[in-house]
């Protein structure tokens, strides 16, 4: 256990006070049991080592939820545990609120620097604690997602083409412009491209546009008809 002096009042009310400010707040039972650990310091040694039974019995939070908030408080940054052997009780260390400036002024300067902070690291940035359970995905997932999405688009527009499109046909509000621009990408996706767009009569497109606007059509169905009569103009040459 470490020589340092034990904390005054003042230094009491500062370290409460900075802990129920924080984002994300602690738990009630670990608020609850902080108070308790402060309360319980030793004013001239700084021994602070209540046992579990009681804190329960001077709090009425249950065994469980009081080791809860040893682990929560700890991982947290605003204690640290101590035991000197196997069978004593545990002591613990309360830091103080200039303590913990000073740790977050560190964590902050490895950060800066490239280092990794660890999980038990004072007042570090809550987001740090979660950092090895975000796992980012693999370039190949993302590849094999866009695939994925890439052939289920074909198919739906191929699958429009043939037989129809099981799509309810709902009415749309965008204009005849825009609708060119989503055909362009379904016909760049075909290998056809924007030119083969280009070749099919305009007066087509507005018909085929129209029956879109009105609801009767889904845009599948409004691609398909496109696409198959493009195809069809392809075949004539």
């Amino acid at each position: 256990m470490t020589n340092r002096l034990p904390l005054d009042l003042m230094q009491k009310w500062k370290t409460h006070q900075f802990w129920i400010r924080q984002k994300p707040a602690l738990t009630r039972s670990a608020l609850v049991v902080l108070s308790r650990l402060l309360d319980r310091q030793n004013t001239k040694t700084g021994r602070c080592d209540p046992s579990v039974i009681g804190i329960v019995e001077e709090t009425g939070v249950c065994e469980r939820s009081v080791r809860g908030a040893f682990k929560e408080l700890e991982t947290r940054g605003a204690l640290k545990r101590y035991r000197a052997e196997r069978r004593s009780r545990n002591q613990f260390m309360i830091f103080s609120v200039a303590e913990l400036e000073l740790h977050r002024n560190v964590m902050k300067q490895k950060v800066r620097g490239g280092a990794r902070t660890g999980l038990q690291s004072v007042a570090a940035p809550c987001a740090t604690h979660c950092r090895s359970n975000l796992q980012p995905a693999a370039p190949e997932t993302i590849k094999e997602t866009k695939k994925k999405k890439g052939n289920a688009e074909k198919m739906c527009v191929d699958k429009s083409a043939s037989c129809g499109d099981t799509e309810r046909p709902v009415a749309i509000e965008f204009g005849l412009g825009d609708f060119e621009q989503r055909l362009a990408k379904v016909f760049e996706r075909e290998g056809y491209g924007y030119e083969g767009l280009l070749t099919l009569p305009a007066a087509e497109m507005e018909t085929v546009f129209g029956k879109l606007r009105s609801g009767s059509i889904s845009f599948n169905q409004a691609a398909g008809k496109m696409l198959d009569r493009y195809r069809v103009e392809q075949d004539r040459l």
